[in-house]
């Protein structure tokens, strides 16, 4: 080959190095910014995902029978949750379902119980229904007699003896009293309860 062509050949051949440089060097920026996306976009896949897992509701929620329509929660006046046991059976819970200041119809239901008397789940309405209006009278200190609720409890249950009835109204007067306390913060006016409060 002579010097002028291979002087030729080497020209082209350099200019093909420096096209292919170039070349090499823009496939480069390309698979940097390929890359780029690829991987932000990747990202944000995995974060959807994490956000939505998070956000989802828990799959043992779902797998849990549902034994009872829940109740709302108890609430002191100010909206803020009270401690006290979970509606048992469907009346119980329909019963708070339905108090006008969220009385705990299991709570309610276990203090009236508590004296040997007998009610059933589906009393725990109208045992609610008598909390409730009394309440309402927002009188802090009610005595251990209290005629008004003394006639709500005869008049919805009639079968009540007269010592029951005197039994049941001392301590739903005592169940109202402290209700009363909790929604004005302060301390139920006879301290003497037999039911640890």
């Amino acid at each position: 080959m002579s010097d002028a062509k291979r002087g030729a050949y080497q020209a082209r051949e350099k200019n093909h190095r420096s096209v292919y440089a170039r070349l090499g060097a823009r496939v480069a920026r390309i698979r940097v910014r390929t890359l780029g996306l690829v991987g932000g976009l990747a990202v944000l896949v995995v974060g959807l995902v994490m956000a939505l897992t998070f956000l989802r509701p828990d799959a043992r929620d779902d797998a849990a029978p549902a034994a009872a329509p829940s109740a709302p929660p108890v609430a002191n006046a100010n909206g803020q949750p009270v401690p006290g046991p979970t509606p048992a059976s469907p009346p119980v819970a329909q019963a708070q379902a339905s108090s006008r200041f969220g009385l705990n119809a299991q709570k309610l239901l276990d203090e009236v119980r508590s004296h040997g008397i007998t009610f059933s789940d589906d009393d725990a309405v109208k045992l609610v229904q008598i909390g409730d209006a009394n309440v309402a009278r927002n009188q802090p200190d009610l005595t251990a007699d209290d005629p008004q609720i003394r006639r709500q409890l005869t008049q919805m249950f009639p079968s009540l003896t007269d010592e029951q009835a005197k039994i049941e109204t001392s301590c739903l007067a005592e169940y109202v009293e402290r209700e009363i306390a909790l929604q004005h913060h302060t301390v139920p006016p006879d301290e003497r309860d037999d039911h640890g409060g």
